[in-house]
């Protein structure tokens, strides 16, 4: 006969994961941590940490990061404080191409140096108080201080992703982030992250337009405006574009999958591409050309995506100028 399961902790319900130490003193027996794993109703995420199977398998990488750093800093037990990528998932900030292979804690500039061990990365740096907060339960790097960690070790792409992200969410401000990096100025990177921070944008939207607006300065290409209001000639609103290169009438757009699958804010997905339709052709009508670009032209060449452009460039040089205005649209 089976023996009856055991129920579950309360912390594994409240956090995703439990250790293997919670479970016994929760009062679960060695052969009965054992058998949920025998059965395959638990599923080993670290050594000595355990999750539910079907609640971990729903998981993407990003949410069975944070699961597993809140799992590492009861592990811990000391002084330690999420941060780098792991304190940008608990931030809500996006960790595109970033490796989550490892959690990183920041455990202070005393005692041992910076080493990676057990899937941890220890990072060995002076923490202010005012460095730190608390979220959910878990102490974690700033925002700010999150950001200007990363910026000094990522490559300038994927720093500027995450830069844009903090300022467009107002997990912080740019002043917040530069007073960091000032303090930060003999820290390895500290040149590299001054660069990403200049470049970063709060008017950025999404992930895929930050990608594009790096696209579009590697391909060597004029600096864009950024969520811009179109306008017809009496006035009357026609279309907030992405991004707009004013001197070759150019309108471009991050066009991401999302918006065509299946409905979109409550609207049938035939419907959403006929609004898009003649949304750009009434840009086209007031004399702009407009050139979308996906996430499968970001992995072309800056050369290959310099020539769409400059395509779209030339296409617009056979209209007319521009009729109507346009208006900046920050919406904070």
């Amino acid at each position: 006969m089976t023996s009856p399961l055991p129920p579950y902790p309360p912390v594994l319900a409240d956090t995703g994961a439990i250790l293997r130490r919670e479970a016994i003193e929760f009062g679960l027996t060695p052969e009965e941590v054992q058998r949920m794993l025998d059965r395959g109703i638990w599923v080993r995420i670290r050594r000595g940490a355990y999750a539910p199977r079907d609640s971990w398998t729903a998981l993407d990488g990003v949410q069975r990061h944070r699961v597993v750093s809140a799992a590492v800093m009861r592990a811990l037990g000391g002084p330690a404080v999420l941060g780098h990528a792991s304190a940008a998932v608990v931030h809500g900030l996006p960790v595109w191409g970033v490796d989550l292979s490892d959690v990183h804690v920041v455990r202070g500039a005393h005692g041992h140096g910076s080493r990676r061990e057990a899937g941890v990365m220890h990072h060995a740096a002076q923490l202010p108080d005012d460095h730190v907060v608390e979220v959910d339960g878990l102490l974690v790097t700033s925002p700010a201080r999150t950001v200007a960690d990363l910026c000094r070790e990522l490559p300038f792409e994927q720093a500027v992703v995450v830069a844009d992200a903090c300022l467009h969410q107002g997990c912080a401000s740019e002043d917040e982030i530069q007073e960091i990096l000032l303090w930060q100025d003999d820290w390895p990177g500290s040149r590299g992250a001054a660069r990403s921070l200049s470049f970063a944008d709060k008017r950025a939207e999404s992930v895929l337009e930050s990608r594009g607006r790096v696209r579009m300065r590697q391909a060597g290409l004029p600096e864009p405006e950024l969520q811009v209001d179109v306008l017809d000639e009496d006035g009357a609103f026609v279309a907030r574009a992405d991004f707009l290169i004013r001197a070759y009438s150019t309108i471009v757009e991050a066009d991401g999958r999302v918006k065509y699958l299946g409905e979109t804010a409550g609207r049938p997905l035939e419907e959403v591409i006929w609004a898009e339709k003649r949304r750009e052709d009434a840009l086209r009508a007031l004399g702009y050309e407009v050139v979308r670009y996906t996430w499968s032209d970001l992995a072309e060449a800056p050369a290959a995506f310099r020539r769409r452009i400059l395509a779209a460039f030339t296409r617009a040089s056979g209209r007319p100028a521009p009729t109507g205005s346009t208006r900046q649209a920050l919406r904070f």
